[in-house]
């Protein structure tokens, strides 16, 4: 399996330069396939049931280079989630700082996994990884505020738990705190839970701030 992971290497070798030279060409090439990237990600720790955000920056064929916000040790087994039901599983092979190197259990299709969300095929737009919190926010509603509980997030919306009643279509403002706040539009909601849609994408360095001491 490690020549599958050859640009995971702390040091940028690539293991493919070591493969024997009687190897077929065209697995040469596969294995030493890589993209590099800065994608948001949610990382799970199978093993304590965790999770925490991760950026990816690195992925081939074989394996990815993450950047986790939880420390994580050689050997553990991860799931990593590019999109929100789309979960790649492997184990830690190499740790550098708070930088990892994952190897999947078997080779990923790169373009596939890299592909931006789009429709699937029951008609629901796939999603952009979400985060299980339990966090109290203000929701301002034209000149009224009320209290609420945050229960998922991503980069593009939120789930939350609120006793007013918000109208469909409306637009709020999420606040977290007096420096954090977000735009959003009320796209559903069932009993007190409503769903918002962000007016923007929340970026890397937000995302982190929201989901920390989570």
């Amino acid at each position: 399996m490690m020549d599958q992971i050859s640009t995971l290497l702390p040091n940028g070798q690539s293991l493919s330069d070591s493969l024997p030279d009687a190897a077929n060409d065209r697995d040469r090439r596969q294995y030493s396939r890589n993209v590099k990237v800065m994608r948001v990600a949610r990382l799970k720790d199978l093993n304590v049931h965790a999770e925490c955000l991760g950026l990816v920056r690195d992925v081939s064929p074989g394996g990815m280079m993450i950047d986790a916000d939880f420390p994580l040790e050689i050997g553990q087994t991860v799931a990593i989630a590019l999109l929100d039901d789309q979960e790649l599983k492997g184990d830690v092979i190499w740790l550098d700082g708070k930088t990892v190197g994952v190897e999947f259990a078997q080779p990923i299709d790169v373009e596939q996994i890299l592909a931006k969300p789009s429709i699937k095929p029951d008609g629901r737009r796939a999603r952009l990884p979400r985060f299980r919190l339990d966090k109290p926010v203000t929701l301002r509603i034209e000149e009224k505020v009320a209290d609420a509980m945050l229960l998922d997030l991503s980069q593009r919306g939120a789930k939350f738990c609120c006793d007013v009643k918000l109208k469909l279509h409306a637009t709020v403002l999420v606040r977290l705190d007096r420096e954090h706040a977000v735009r959003a539009t009320v796209k559903w909601r069932a009993g007190n839970m409503i769903g918002v849609e962000f007016h923007r994408l929340l970026s890397v360095d937000e995302l982190g701030v929201w989901l920390k001491d989570s």
